[in-house]
C-alpha cells in the first residue's frame, strides 16, 4: 500500500470511528435523561399515600339531571380512594342550578362522594346563598342522588334583609326547586 492509501483508511477510519462514538455518545445520554425521568415519576407517585389512587388539585365535576337541572362541584383538592368508592374533598364549593332558573352556592370547609352512589356530605362552616340573597347556614348538608336532593337534619339559620329563621332540618328539592326548613321554626322580622 502506498502512503496516500494508507491516509485515506486511517480518514475513514477516523471519521467512522467518530461517528460510532457519538452515537454512542447520544444512546448513553439517551439512557441517563430517560432514567431521571422514571425515577422523578416513581418519587412523585412515592409522595403519595399508598391507599390513595388518586389525587387532583383543582377539582371540579358536573352532574345534569331532569328538567336541565345542574349541580357543579368544586373543590381545591380531591383525594380518590378506589376501593373504598370514596372521593375525599378540601374546600367545596357547590353551584346549583334549579330548573325555573332558581340557583344556589353551597360552600364547606369539607366533603365526600361515595363514587359508585354519587351521594356527597360537605361539612364544616356550610353555608348556603340563593340567588335571591338568602343565606342559610348549617353545619353540614348532604346530598343524595336516589332522591335527587340536599339535606340536613342539623340546625339552620336563614336570614335575608328582611327576616331571620331558625330551625331544625332543611331539604332542597332539586327537580321540584322547592326548599323546606323542616321543624322548630322560629322567625325574628328584622
Amino acid at each position: 500500500m502506498e502512503f496516500g492509501q494508507k491516509m485515506k483508511l486511517n480518514k475513514k477510519t477516523i471519521i467512522i470511528s467518530s461517528i460510532v462514538i457519538a452515537c454512542v455518545v447520544v444512546v448513553i445520554i439517551v439512557a441517563v435523561i430517560f432514567k431521571i425521568k422514571n425515577t422523578r415519576s416513581m418519587d412523585l407517585l412515592k409522595a403519595l399515600p399508598e391507599q390513595i389512587d388518586l389525587q387532583i388539585k383543582g377539582f371540579v365535576y358536573t352532574e345534569v339531571g331532569e328538567g336541565n337541572s345542574q349541580w357543579e362541584m368544586k373543590a381545591d383538592t380531591a383525594t380518590y380512594y378506589r376501593k373504598q368508592n370514596l372521593a375525599l374533598f378540601d374546600r367545596v364549593q357547590i353551584k346549583l342550578n334549579m330548573p325555573d332558573g332558581k340557583s344556589f352556592l353551597m360552600t364547606a370547609d369539607k366533603g365526600q362522594m361515595v363514587t359508585d352512589k354519587k351521594d356527597v356530605e360537605i361539612k364544616g362552616n356550610v353555608v348556603i346563598t340563593s340567588d335571591a340573597g338568602d343565606k342559610f347556614y348549617t353545619d353540614h348538608l348532604n346530598y343524595s342522588d336516589v332522591e335527587r336532593k340536599f339535606f340536613t337534619d342539623a340546625p339552620v339559620t336563614m336570614e335575608n334583609k328582611r327576616i331571620k329563621i331558625k330551625g331544625v332540618g332543611l331539604t332542597l328539592f332539586i327537580n321540584k326547586g322547592q326548599l323546606n326548613l323542616s321543624s322548630m321554626v322560629k322567625a325574628k322580622i328584622k
